[in-house]
């Protein structure tokens, strides 16, 4: 009764030292015993380790399996004799050593009870298999393959994370019950609910915040104003996160900026954070410009900001795999409570995508966006351009709509919430702090409307009005 390896698992122990791939007989053969014992059980177990067979190491074990799902799926009762029956019928019975090996699948299990704790035992096996088998493909792939380290790598990223999701993956519905029971834990618990806020009181009355798993546009025409807003909602947010884990590590805001680098983001946010002109806070004029007043500003609003926990990559690449990896990274190491990316519209997917249009591959990033919100379980902001069209309407018909996103109809699918920035006219640069329109063209929870808010471009900050010129719109 020993064994059989997996072919391409016996040429990996060849080639590691002639290690053995993980694995665990007794748990499998438990599992076997038990669907034998109890015919019942066959939906909890494939909950947990799914409907295929080569979940197990075991060639036996595998087929057994496989056919077991065969008569579940044909409405046939589990049984013994219905098991030999479909064995034999596909010639598999003697390979599996015959009715004798059946019988002592049974005999080792006294009860069914524990069925479910050793199919987690045996899915967490085959879990690292499955890593052993990626590590070992990007091994042959880098000596091998012709492929340039850029495309080895998005595959093998794209291989691993594969794992990780099915790893990650949850088997089990969400019952009303337990939904409710959350639902009434999180009623006044601000200090531990998973909604941040984005720190504009207006907005955040007709939004509720951000939740886990929504994809966010901020899109505007260009010099509106939608970095400085995504970097102000930035710290806005680790503001929060900072006040309600006094005693611990905060969770983390994670900016992946495309079009300006890391230190350019770092002076905008200390020109908004120390309400010092960001021209003051150029390298060439920083001589001419900064008094002694303002350094000693500079650095205590420098000390102030090294305690939030805001993370900004500028030098990775352009595609959501490799977003997705780094925030992941992140994730683990403190834990993740909003991804800003600047702009969607400067990001990339495979060349199998682009190569079919470039609305074909935005809609593409647009719905991997939504997937790795869902996934990472946090809000996903992602800022956006507008197409031209919306620069040839004057008037009222100037307001951006959702047909003006640039590239594709998918964002407008994709995302929970669109807002919009407008200003009527172009910026006057006589009027120091203009009013800009924050739009609410899409919320798939909630009301559309518009408020208003204060761009006091000198800072690149953004403020509530104390008298809103307008009042806030009505719910649509």
């Amino acid at each position: 009764m020993a064994a059989k390896k997996k072919t391409d698992l016996k040429d990996m122990a060849g080639s590691a030292e002639f290690n053995i791939p993980p694995h665990d007989l007794d748990a499998e053969r438990a599992v076997l015993g038990a669907l034998l014992m109890d015919k019942d059980i066959i939906h909890t177990v494939s909950a947990i380790i799914g409907f295929k067979g080569d979940v197990f190491y075991d060639d036996r074990h595998s087929m057994i399996y496989d056919t077991l799902i065969e008569l579940l799926s044909n409405s046939v009762p589990l049984d013994l004799i219905t098991l030999q029956s479909a064995l034999d019928a596909k010639h598999e019975l003697e390979k599996i050593g015959g009715i004798e090996y059946l019988s002592y699948l049974v005999e080792t299990v006294e009860v069914s009870a524990h069925a479910a704790d050793y199919a987690r035992i045996v899915k967490d096996k085959y879990m690292l298999r499955r890593l052993i088998q990626s590590g070992t493909d990007i091994i042959n792939m880098c000596f091998k393959d012709a492929r340039s380290a850029k495309e080895v790598m998005d595959s093998s990223a794209q291989s691993v994370m594969k794992v990780i999701s099915d790893l990650t993956s949850a088997g089990d519905f969400d019952t009303l019950s337990a939904l409710g029971k959350d639902f009434i834990r999180g009623i006044g618990d601000t200090q531990h609910s998973n909604i941040v806020k984005f720190g504009y009181k207006r907005l955040d009355a007709k939004t509720f915040g951000m939740a886990p798993g929504q994809l966010i546009i901020i899109a505007a025409r260009p010099s509106m104003g939608k970095t400085t807003l995504g970097i102000n909602i930035c710290m806005n947010v680790a503001e929060q996160l900072v006040k309600q884990n006094k005693d611990s590590k905060a969770q983390a805001v994670c900016v992946f900026s495309l079009e300006m680098t890391s230190s350019e983001i770092f002076r905008r946010i200390l020109a908004a954070e120390a309400h010092i002109s960001g021209n003051s806070l150029r390298y060439e004029t920083l001589d001419q410009c900064i008094t002694s007043q303002m350094e000693d500003k500079i650095n205590s609003t420098v000390n102030k900001l090294m305690n939030y926990p805001v993370f900004i990559d500028s030098a990775s690449s352009s595609s959501v795999l490799d977003m997705k990896t780094r925030a992941l990274k992140l994730s683990s190491e403190r834990g993740l409570a909003l991804i800003i990316i600047d702009y969607l519209q400067l990001m990339s997917a495979d060349d199998k995508y682009s190569r079919q249009g470039r609305q074909f591959e935005i809609s593409k990033i647009s719905r991997d966006l939504k997937l790795m919100a869902k996934e990472l379980g946090v809000p996903i902001i992602a800022l956006s351009q507008l197409s031209r069209e919306v620069t040839k309407r004057t008037g009222a018909g100037s307001r951006p709509r959702l047909s003006d996103l640039r590239d594709s109809g998918a964002i407008e699918q994709d995302a929970d919430l669109v807002l919009f920035l407008h200003k009527q006219d172009d910026f006057d640069e006589n009027i120091p702090n203009p009013v800009v329109e924050v739009i609410i063209g899409k919320q798939r929870n909630g009301s559309t409307g518009t408020i208003e808010l204060k761009f006091m471009q000198k800072f690149s900050l953004f403020t509530e009005l104390e008298k809103p010129l307008i009042e806030d719109s009505p719910a649509v």
